[in-house]
């Protein structure tokens, strides 16, 4: 007995992050900071490639995974973005009224966005031709909450048009004196991302616009490789950004002319590059978990493009002590999936929209604006709260993984609810002008995997009450996640007849077989 306790290890130092363990009369005390865990996922546990029928609305599980609090962020971007665009529609709609006298396009415009215009020949002429194209005017995404967005989505897309060389004269001259017309380019620039081109000049020959649209990594991409050029059978945009992600060809760090869509998605790198994260050195991952990292990477995109998809560019592209020993198994204590730094990453990207709002209004006075309308907490305080929680989460990750002692952001994090919803929908990417058709990226549903949790290495035990011995066993968590499609379609689907089209078919195959 003397030289067992001779040989224990002596008690972790103060600060050290530490797991308590109490059973059976027994008292153990782990040090987590040597801890590496391994996550696997069976090749088995993926079903819906079977067949099985996706779910509209994943299960709750005690487990929060990271699919469950994007969906969260989902589902308050919608509602911030949409708050945005109706504050945005209040400073712009005077802009709009006075031009729509210079040139017939804004008159067109301001029109569909419920503006009092004069109406003209070529006013008509003009919406005529932008509703015929489905792919640039029909509303998608929480554009179709109520006919206010609606407006504003269709206004502002038409503007996105080339314009003629006498519209885009005669408006270079009219806002040469309108400071509300660049006030309103630097704001999309930073709620989504700079413009195509970044600087406009409406004198340009041949490629001016009034409100350009904006760019994205995606976008650049297939306009680099595809451009001009056939696009191959079988090629998916997003798993060529993923491998060039992990070639290191692609950099989603955001620079400082960098929009909030840029922010989001380079929060999203660190779900594909997680050996290079910090906690990517406390974890071990099989290849079954490497790519549900990089499916989530993948929908999660999809999703957050869809709540940028009206200012977001659509290219053409293609071409011990005595008395009895207790046996305790010990397992890990995941509560959190453990990706630390797409939850912090996520929390910055909130405080520079923040910054973004700010400068069209105070925060206090909006709200956030859902289908039913808007709540009842100003925005303020719901930004700070999502901000909190993202943090709690990546504080809860840490201090799992023996890295950092958990803060009081991680008590914010567990007592909030995390909910998921129905997300299916589709959001276009790029036309392709050899196929004339629209290739998209959707969410199809709610799918189900099973993780396994286990010690690579495990922490170090320090026995404080009673006689224990240590044996280390493995968990498992059950991690709902959406299923994500790339594929060509002939129409383009909001939200409401997606979902349709999901429930008539069911399953993965079914549903992209019948778009």
């Amino acid at each position: 007995m003397f030289e067992w306790l001779k040989k224990a290890p002596p008690p972790p130092p103060a600060g050290a992050v530490t797991r308590d363990i109490d059973e059976s009369g027994c008292r153990v005390r782990l040090d987590l900071t040597p801890q590496v865990l391994a996550l696997d996922i069976p090749e088995e546990t993926t079903p819906f490639e079977d067949g099985e029928p996706l779910a509209a609305v994943p299960q709750a599980y005690g487990f929060v995974s990271a699919s469950m609090l994007a969906i969260r962020a989902k589902l308050f971007d919608d509602g911030l973005y949409a708050a945005a665009e109706l504050a945005a529609q209040e400073r712009k709609a005077p802009l709009l009224r006075t031009l729509a006298a210079v040139a017939p396009v804004v008159a067109a415009a301001a029109r569909l966005g419920g503006l009092d215009t004069p109406d003209s020949a070529d006013a008509q002429r003009i919406t005529r031709a932008f509703l015929a194209s489905e792919i640039d005017s029909k509303p998608i995404g929480f554009y179709t909450w109520s006919d206010a967005l609606r407006r504003v989505f269709q206004q502002d897309r038409l503007l996105q048009q080339e314009l003629s060389a006498a519209d885009a004269a005669a408006l270079a001259a009219a806002v040469a004196s309108e400071p509300a017309y660049g006030a309103y380019l630097d704001f999309v620039a930073r709620l989504t991302n700079p413009l195509v081109p970044e600087k406009p000049d409406l004198l340009k020959p041949g490629g001016a616009f009034f409100f350009p649209p904006s760019r994205a990594h995606e976008t650049d991409l297939i306009k680099r490789l595809h451009g001009n050029a056939p696009i191959p059978d079988g090629f998916s945009l997003a798993d060529e950004m993923i491998q060039r992600l992990r070639a290191g060809t692609l950099d989603l760090a955001p620079t400082d002319a960098s929009g909030w869509y840029d922010r989001q998605t380079w929060a999203l790198e660190a779900l594909v590059l997680l050996e290079k994260m910090p906690e990517g050195a406390r974890l071990r991952i099989n290849a079954g978990y490497r790519r549900q990292l990089d499916d989530l990477f993948k929908a999660i995109l999809a999703l957050t493009r869809e709540t940028h998809a009206k200012q977001l560019e659509i290219p053409r592209a293609g071409c011990g002590p005595p008395g009895r020993e207790i046996v305790l198994h010990v397992e890990p204590a995941l509560t959190v999936e453990p990706l630390a730094g797409y939850y912090e990453r996520r929390a910055q990207s909130y405080d520079f929209v923040r910054g973004v709002l700010e400068s069209i209004a105070p925060l206090t006075s909006m709200r956030r604006v859902t289908a039913a309308g808007p709540v009842v907490r100003p925005l303020d305080e719901e930004l700070a709260e999502i901000a909190t929680v993202f943090r709690g989460a990546a504080a809860v990750a840490r201090h799992e993984l023996g890295m950092a002692v958990a803060g009081p952001d991680a008590d914010v994090f567990r007592r909030a609810k995390h909910d998921a919803d129905d997300v299916r929908m589709m959001v276009p990417v790029f036309f392709d002008r050899g196929r004339g058709k629209l290739k998209v990226w959707a969410v199809l549903g709610w799918a189900t995997r099973t993780l396994h949790v286990s010690f690579a290495k495990p922490p170090v035990a320090h026995v404080l009450k009673g006689r224990a011995r240590i044996e280390w066993s493995r968990a498992w968590r059950q991690i709902a996640y959406p299923v994500f499609a790339e594929a060509y379609v002939s129409r383009l689907l909001d939200r409401d007849e997606f979902r349709a089209h999901c429930d008539r078919h069911k399953t993965r195959g079914k549903i992209i077989e019948n778009l």
